[in-house]
C-alpha cells in the first residue's frame, strides 16, 4: 500500500482537483460562486507548488501541448480584457475567473507526470465517485426520504441543480466505468461494480428526461466508440448495463408521467420515484452479480483472439443488438409513435414553448430565440463580443419570449457572443492543439497509455457534443473533468524530459525569467480570485442573517462592495434589504450603487424607483421605472410600477416582491 501511495504522489495535485470536482458534482455542479471560488484558490496554490517543486519541464512538453497552454492562457487574458467593454464589468470578472479556474485545472493535469497506471487510477476514482453520488440518489428515492426535492416537474434535478447537466454527468461516468470494466487484469468484483455503476448512471440519465441528451446521444456513442480501446469488448460490456437500464425504463418514465397526470394524487411523484429507486437498485444488484460472474469467466477462459472476419461478424451482431435496443427504447419513450415525436420535438426547437408536455421536455423551447439573439450579438460585436458573461442584458431588449436565460445554451455561440472572433479563435486553437496531441497519444504503439488516453476523452465527448446545445461551460463539475482528463490524455503522450545539459548559463537565465513570470502570474491570479471570493462570502453571510439582523447584513454588504468594486450584487441585495426594512433613503443609495456598476440591470432601476416612490419623489420614481421598462418590459413588477406610479396607490416593495414570487 505504501508503495502504491508513493507511486501516485507526483499526481496528488490532480487527484485533489478531481476530488474537488466530485464534491462539486454533489453540490449544484459547483455552479455557485461561493463553491468554486475557494476551489480555484486551492488549485491555484497546488499548481504553483507543483511548478516550484519542478514537476514540469518545458523540454517534456510537446509542441502541441505548449501551443494549447499558450492559447488557453491568451483566451483567459482576453476574457479579462473584455471587462473593459462589457456592459456589466462585474459579470465579466466572474466569468473570467471561472475561465481561469478551468485553465488551472487543465494545466494541473497536463503537466503532471502521468503513467498509464496513474491515469487508470484517476479515471477509476472519477467513475466510483460519481457512482457513489448516483447510488445515494437511488437509495434516497427507494427509502422515500425527502425524495420529492430531487425532482422538478417529474425530472431529476439533483445533484447538479440542472436537469440536462445531470444527464451529462451520469452518462460520462457510465461510459468511463464501462471502458474500465473491460480490462482483464482488474479484480472481477471491481469489474462488476463498474458495470453496476454504469447501469445506475444510465438510469439516472434517463430520469433527467433531457431532450438535448436524447437527441445527441447517437453522436456521443459514435464518438465514444471511435476513441475507446478494445472497441468490440467495450461495446459487448455495455450490453449488460444498457439492458439493465432498459429493464426499468417504464418505472423511470412513470416518475414524469405521475407529475403531469391531472388525476394523480399529490404524492404520486414520490411513490413513482420510490418504485423506480427500488427497482433500479435491484437491477443494479443483478448487474453487479452477473458482471462479476462474467468477469470471472472472462479471466479463467482464455479464448484465442478472433480472426478479422469473426471480429467483423461479432461487431455487426453487437451493433445490430445495440440498434435493436435503441429502437426498443425509442418506441417505449415515444409510446410507439417515434416519427411524430421526432417531428414535434424538432419543430419545437424553432418555436416558442407551448403548454404541450411530453416525455423528455415541454414541446417547444426558447433555444431558437436564444441562438438568434446570440448570433445577433456576434454580428454586432464580431471582434470582442459583448464581454464575458454579458449575454442576458443584451437578450432582454431583443427577446421574443418571456424567458431570462443568462447563457447562450451553446458552447460555440457562447464563445462568439461573449468574446467574439478573438476568443473563439483562441479556444479553437486550444482544443485543436489538445485533441491533436491526444490523438497522437491514442495512436502511439504503447497500448496501456493509448488505452488510458482514449478513456480519458470520454467526458470531453459528452461535454463538447451535448454542450453544443446546452450551457455546460458554467458547470465546473462537467467542464473540470472534461478539460482535466483532456490534459491527462495529452500528457500521456509525453516522451520524457530530454534534459538538455548544455548552455547552463542560458538555462539558469531562462529558469529565473520563468520563475519571475510564474510569480507575477500567481500574484495577479490571487488578486483576481481572492477579493471577489471574500466579497461573495460577505454577500452569502448577509443573505443568511438579513431577516434576523438587517443592520448587520447591510454592514457586511458594504464590506462586500468594497472588496469587489465591479460587482453590482452587494448593492442589489443591500437595496432589497433596506427596502424591506423601510430604510428607503439607504435603499435608493444602494440601488444607485448597483446601477453605477451595471446600468443594464432592470432590477436595480426598479428598486431605486420603488424607494423613490416611497419617499414621495414620483418624478424620480417614474424616470427609474421607465428605464427599467426599456430594459425589460415583460416584467410584471416593472409594468405595474410604471402604471401605478402617479396613482393614489403606487406599487409597494412588498407587492413588487410578491409579483416576483408569482413569476
Amino acid at each position: 500500500m505504501r508503495r502504491a501511495v508513493a507511486s501516485h504522489l507526483p499526481v496528488v495535485p490532480a487527484f485533489v482537483a478531481l476530488a474537488m470536482m466530485i464534491l462539486w458534482s454533489a453540490h449544484n455542479g459547483g455552479f455557485d460562486e461561493d463553491t468554486w471560488y475557494w476551489g480555484a484558490l486551492v488549485l491555484l496554490t497546488l499548481l504553483v507548488v507543483s511548478i516550484a517543486a519542478g514537476a514540469v519541464s518545458a523540454a517534456r512538453l510537446s509542441r502541441s501541448l505548449k501551443l494549447a497552454l499558450v492559447a488557453f492562457a491568451l483566451y483567459v487574458a482576453w476574457s479579462y480584457l473584455s471587462i473593459a467593454w462589457a456592459s456589466s464589468p462585474g459579470e465579466a470578472l466572474t466569468g473570467s475567473n471561472r475561465a481561469l479556474l478551468y485553465f488551472i485545472v487543465f494545466t494541473l493535469f497536463a503537466i503532471a507526470p502521468w503513467t498509464p497506471a496513474r491515469a487508470r487510477a484517476m479515471l477509476l476514482v472519477y467513475a466510483i465517485g460519481v457512482g457513489v453520488i448516483g447510488a445515494l440518489l437511488l437509495v434516497t428515492m427507494a427509502r422515500n426520504h425527502h425524495s420529492a426535492s430531487l425532482f422538478a416537474g417529474g425530472r431529476l434535478l439533483s445533484p447538479t441543480g440542472y436537469i440536462n447537466a445531470n444527464a451529462a454527468l451520469f452518462t460520462s461516468a457510465a461510459m468511463v466505468a464501462i471502458a474500465l470494466a473491460v480490462r482483464k487484469d482488474r479484480p472481477a468484483l471491481l469489474r462488476g461494480i463498474l458495470l453496476a455503476i454504469a447501469c445506475e448512471g444510465l438510469q439516472l440519465a434517463l430520469l433527467a428526461q433531457s431532450r438535448g441528451w436524447l437527441f445527441v446521444l447517437p453522436l456521443i456513442l459514435a464518438a465514444a466508440i471511435a476513441v475507446v480501446p478494445a472497441r468490440l469488448r467495450t461495446v459487448a460490456a455495455a450490453v449488460l448495463p444498457a439492458a439493465g437500464a432498459l429493464a426499468v425504463l417504464p418505472q423511470v418514465l412513470n416518475v414524469f408521467q405521475a407529475d403531469i397526470s391531472p388525476t394523480a394524487p399529490a404524492d404520486a411523484v414520490v411513490k413513482a420515484a420510490e418504485q423506480a429507486g427500488r427497482d433500479g437498485l435491484l437491477v443494479c444488484g443483478v448487474v453487479l452479480v452477473l458482471g462479476t460472474l462474467l468477469a470471472v469467466l472472462d479471466q479463467r477462459i482464455q479464448l484465442p483472439g478472433p480472426s478479422p472476419g469473426l471480429r467483423r461478424m461479432l461487431g455487426a451482431l453487437i451493433a445490430a443488438l445495440a440498434i435493436a435496443a435503441s429502437i426498443t427504447g425509442g418506441l417505449v419513450v415515444t409510446h410507439g409513435h417515434p416519427l411524430p415525436y421526432i417531428r414535434r420535438e424538432f419543430n419545437g426547437t424553432t418555436q416558442k414553448p407551448t403548454t404541450q408536455v411530453t416525455h423528455f421536455a415541454i414541446a417547444g423551447t426558447e433555444r431558437y430565440d436564444i441562438w438568434r439573439v446570440a448570433l445577433d450579438a456576434f454580428s454586432a460585436h464580431p471582434i470582442g463580443g459583448l464581454g464575458q458573461d454579458n449575454f442576458i442584458e443584451y437578450y432582454y431588449r431583443r427577446r421574443h419570449t418571456a424567458d431570462e436565460p443568462r447563457w447562450t445554451h451553446s458552447f460555440e455561440l457562447r464563445l462568439l457572443a461573449h468574446t467574439g472572433l478573438v476568443g473563439f479563435g483562441l479556444m479553437a486553437v486550444f482544443l485543436i492543439a489538445s485533441l491533436t496531441a491526444a490523438a497522437k497519444t491514442r495512436r502511439r504503439r504503447f497500448p496501456e497509455g493509448a488505452a488510458a488516453a482514449g478513456i480519458a476523452l470520454l467526458p470531453l465527448i459528452v461535454w463538447l457534443i451535448q454542450g453544443s446545445v446546452d450551457w455546460f461551460w458554467e458547470m465546473p463539475a462537467l467542464t473540470g473533468p472534461a478539460l482535466g482528463f483532456l490534459g491527462m490524455a495529452v500528457a500521456l503522450g509525453a516522451r520524457g524530459d530530454r534534459g538538455r545539459t548544455g548552455q547552463a548559463a542560458r538555462s539558469r537565465l531562462r529558469s529565473g525569467v520563468a520563475a519571475a513570470a510564474v510569480g507575477m502570474a500567481f500574484l495577479a491570479a490571487v488578486f483576481a480570485l481572492a477579493l471577489p471570493y471574500l466579497s461573495v462570502r460577505e454577500v452569502s453571510t448577509a443573505s443568511d442573517i438579513r431577516s434576523q439582523d438587517p443592520s448587520a447584513a447591510l454592514r457586511d454588504l458594504s464590506i462586500a462592495s468594497d472588496l469587489n468594486p465591479l460587482s453590482p450584487a452587494p448593492g442589489r441585495l443591500a437595496g432589497t434589504i433596506a427596502l424591506q426594512a423601510g430604510r428607503f433613503t439607504e435603499a435608493e443609495s444602494r440601488f444607485h450603487q448597483a446601477i453605477a456598476r451595471d446600468p443594464g440591470g432592470w432590477f436595480a432601476w426598479l428598486g431605486a424607483g420603488l424607494a423613490a416612490s416611497q419617499l414621495g419623489d414620483r418624478a424620480t420614481a417614474r424616470r427609474d421605472f421607465v428605464v427599467a421598462a426599456s430594459i425589460d418590459a415583460r416584467q410584471p413588477a416593472v409594468t405595474q410600477a410604471l402604471r401605478r406610479v402617479d396613482s393614489r396607490s403606487p406599487l409597494t416593495p412588498a407587492q413588487a416582491f410578491n409579483l416576483f414570487l408569482a413569476i
